[in-house]
Formats: C-alpha cells, sequence, structure tokens
C-alpha cells in the first residue's frame, strides 16, 4: 500500500491534477476503517486508492473531497455510523473523523519580460509558489532561475496557456504584440506595467482592430498595489501582492484594524531610513517555520536581516542572515528608527520584545498572532502607560489581508506591508487609482520607474 500510494501521489502531481488526500484520524467505537486509514480522491470525486470506510461513508467522504478542491481548504469531517438519520446509518456503528486534505498543482504564472523587473518577478513568484514561464527574444536561463520553461522568441508568439496569470513589462516594441495576446486569452489575472497613457494609447489601436474595448479596461495597469515602492524590489513585491491577493479574493487592507482617530506616525519615523539612507533593517524574533520566511523574503528584498531566538539552525536560514542566539530582551543588539521587527515567538514572551521594540523607536512592529493575542498584548502595553500615539507603530496582527495561508505567503503579506509603512503607500491596486494621481502626483507609479529603471 505505502509504494502504490506514493507512486499515484506523484503521478497525480506530475500529471498537474489536483486531488485530496484523506485520512481516518479518530475512532469511536466500531468502525471498519481504522486511525491512519487513508483514501487518495481523484478531482471528479472518485476513490482511486485505499479505504475510509464503504458505503454511505466513503459518500460522504467524497463528497466533501470535492468541497474542499472546491473552496481549497482543508476539513475535519465527523462521520457518524450509528445515527440513521442524520449520520450515514452504517450497520458498524461508531463515529469517525477524517481529515480532508486538497492538493493543487502550483498555480502558473507567464512573465512577458526579460528586464530587471522581470527577473525579480520570477524570483518573488517561485517563492510563493508560482511555476513560472518566461518569455522574451531576450530572455536567458541564466538570468531567470528556477524557472519552469524560458521562451527566447519574438513577442508574436507569445503564447497564454488556459489558467496562466499574466505579468507583462515588455519593452516598447513589444507591448502591442504581449497585449494581444493577453487579450484573446482572456485569463483571469492581466497585469500590465506601463503608463496608463501608454496603455490607454494601445487600447484605442486594439478597439480598432476588434478587439473588446471591456477587456482592455479590465487590464491591471499599472500592475501591483500601491505600496510606494520604488525600487525593483518594492515594485516586484507590490505585483506579486496584487496577484495574491487576487487568488484569495483578499482586501489587501491592513490585518490590523486601524480605529478611527488611531494617530497617525510620525513621518520621519516611518521612512526607517538610517543616518546614511540606507536599506531598511529586519529584526525577527523567534524561530520556526515563519521566521525561517520572514528571512527568505528580507533576503528576497535585498534587507540585511537578523534572526533572535532561543535556539536557531544555520542551514535553515538564508547564508547572510545574521543569527543571535537567546537575547529576547535585546540587550546585545540596538534597536533604531531603521529597525523593522517581526515578532514571531508564538506567545513566549512577545510582549516583553514588543515593549522592548517600542523602547527603541523601531519603525515597524509586527506581531505574528491572532487577533484575540494581539488584543491583549496590546492591553498589556496600555496597561503598561504605553499611549495610542506609540502604539500607533505595532500592527497586530501584522500584515495585509493578502489571503495568506502558507508561512511564505505570510511573510511576504508582512513584506508588503513593512514597504507600504515606510514608503507611505495608499493600498489598493494601483489600477484603480485615478490617472492624474499616478502620472502627476508626487509619488510615481510602478510603469513610470520601471521605464526609468531599465528600458
Amino acid at each position: 500500500m505505502h509504494r502504490e500510494y506514493y507512486r499515484r501521489i506523484t503521478a497525480l502531481q506530475e500529471a498537474a491534477e489536483p486531488f485530496v488526500v484523506a485520512t481516518v484520524i479518530r475512532v469511536h467505537g466500531s468502525a471498519s476503517a481504522k486511525p491512519g486509514s487513508k483514501a487518495i480522491i481523484d478531482r471528479t470525486g472518485r476513490n482511486i486508492l485505499g479505504w475510509v470506510g464503504g458505503g454511505c461513508a466513503e459518500s460522504l467522504v467524497r463528497e466533501e473531497s470535492l468541497k474542499a478542491l472546491e473552496d481549497r481548504l482543508t476539513r475535519i469531517v465527523n462521520v457518524d455510523l450509528e445515527d440513521e438519520v442524520l449520520g450515514v446509518g452504517m450497520p458498524c456503528g461508531g463515529k469517525m473523523d477524517v481529515y480532508i486534505e486538497p492538493h493543487f498543482p502550483p498555480r502558473r504564472l507567464l512573465i512577458a519580460g526579460h528586464n530587471k523587473l522581470a527577473r525579480h518577478l520570477n524570483l518573488l513568484a517561485q517563492y510563493v509558489g508560482y511555476a513560472v514561464t518566461v518569455h522574451g527574444p531576450e530572455a536567458e536561463a541564466q538570468h531567470f532561475p528556477g524557472a519552469a520553461h524560458i521562451a527566447s522568441e519574438p513577442w508574436e508568439m507569445l503564447d497564454v496557456a488556459p489558467g496562466m496569470r499574466l505579468i507583462a513589462t515588455p519593452p516598447h516594441e513589444g507591448q502591442a504584440a504581449v497585449l494581444r495576446a493577453g487579450l484573446a486569452a482572456q485569463q483571469g489575472y492581466f497585469g500590465f506595467v506601463a503608463r496608463k497613457k501608454v496603455l490607454a494609447g494601445l487600447g484605442e489601436q486594439l478597439s480598432r482592430e476588434g478587439f473588446d474595448a471591456a477587456g482592455i479596461t479590465e487590464v491591471r495597469n499599472p500592475a501591483g498595489l500601491d505600496l510606494g515602492g520604488d525600487t525593483v524590489e518594492e515594485i516586484s513585491l507590490s505585483i506579486i501582492g496584487e496577484l495574491m491577493a487576487w487568488e484569495y479574493g483578499a482586501s489587501a487592507n491592513p490585518l490590523r484594524k486601524i480605529e478611527a482617530g488611531t494617530a497617525s506616525m510620525d513621518k520621519s519615523v516611518v521612512m526607517g531610513e538610517g543616518a546614511d539612507g540606507g536599506l531598511p533593517e529586519l529584526l525577527v524574533v523567534g524561530h520556526g517555520r515563519l521566521s525561517e520566511e520572514l528571512a527568505r523574503v528580507g533576503t528576497l528584498m535585498g534587507w540585511p536581516v537578523t534572526v533572535n531566538a532561543v535556539e536557531t539552525f544555520p542551514e535553515d536560514y538564508p547564508p547572510a542572515t545574521r543569527l543571535v542566539h537567546g537575547d529576547l530582551d535585546f540587550s546585545r543588539m540596538e534597536v533604531t528608527p531603521a529597525t523593522h521587527v517581526v515578532i514571531a515567538t508564538l506567545h513566549k514572551g512577545d510582549h516583553l520584545s514588543m515593549e522592548r521594540a517600542l523602547q527603541g523607536k523601531a519603525a515597524y512592529v509586527g506581531l505574528i498572532a491572532s487577533r484575540k493575542r494581539s488584543g491583549l498584548v496590546l492591553d498589556y502595553l496600555r496597561e503598561r502607560d504605553w499611549s495610542d500615539d506609540q502604539l500607533a507603530h505595532v500592527r497586530a496582527p501584522a500584515g495585509l489581508d493578502l489571503g495568506a495561508r502558507t508561512p511564505a505567503e505570510i511573510a511576504l503579506s508582512i513584506a508588503c506591508e513593512i514597504v507600504q509603512i515606510r514608503r507611505s503607500g495608499n493600498g489598493g491596486g494601483l489600477s484603480r487609482l485615478p490617472t492624474a494621481e499616478l502620472e502627476e502626483g508626487p509619488r510615481k507609479s510602478s510603469g513610470e520607474t520601471c521605464q526609468q529603471l531599465f528600458e
């Protein structure tokens, strides 16, 4: 069974087919299946291997598996084998709890472009689990490590497969061809990096060619969330953040509810710049999967990263990460207005770490915790005479609402919030902002910045 189980799982993954693994985790009374019994359910709801009980029990598990595939969430199903009215009424009696775990192939992303922004998009997209295809006449494998496929072909040969998300950052000569291919494919997410007036001109041209004007208005241009970013890394982060929010139907607002009347942050501190105007410093407190992913996303952003934990393992972190052991009161470290602190201690002294970060006037203090736990920590700080003005720096829970579910996605949502606060971004999609604000306001849009940096 074990060999065949893993063979079937591997075959489904290689075929990019979604499936469910159903596992019996608890049995009460008499039941034909035992704890640990497994079944593999395919995308049609068919049990293709294994056993979690016969008859109506299997039917219920198959139905719940299809629901899990639809909403992309795990669930625990209680199978009542005794109740003939509300349960499944099996003669063997008893009850079972079955864990339903859906599995999906990596989402596919097509990046049309070969510039610096495209290269960083490739890294961040893979980081949160996308299988990336890159298309560009000058695209080279050495510049796109880990990409599933690289098509070094003319722009006119761009092929947008069904189900692919598309981010386009082509040079001027490729913009019309890429826009045609993207509109013809009618895929869900289409992000385009250019000035709005550029896309408007292309839209008029394509409308004369017979393309639907409504489809052109649905293109996200400029692509990305309004984080206020003006570096390649920050613009790339804003685009992948918007893509994540689109995938999960999330708001991209702060997870922390900002109450009306709350004091705003001191802009001299918000920028988080050191005396030399250098990069923000990321200080992660705690050890575990979230700490590791925060270090990885910080490294991808080019930020200096320090992890402060009771115990760390160097092999779990990017090589450049500074590791500090057992200094949860920060007695051996300096916290400054250039420091961005994320507390991932999972309730082990998080209130003490937060207080120390506030004492050092850190530019950003984020807590990874539930809303209930976050409220308790903030209440503790208020009891310690921290004012609402001072607590304006705290983001608890940390991160933007991007629908994050995995540790990597949570880390990326926090990185987005750090950039948004540091750069005084407003949130929401850049493509939804008025043209005048994008092209005449003090903050550059992603399209403008990208053109200046590498076109």
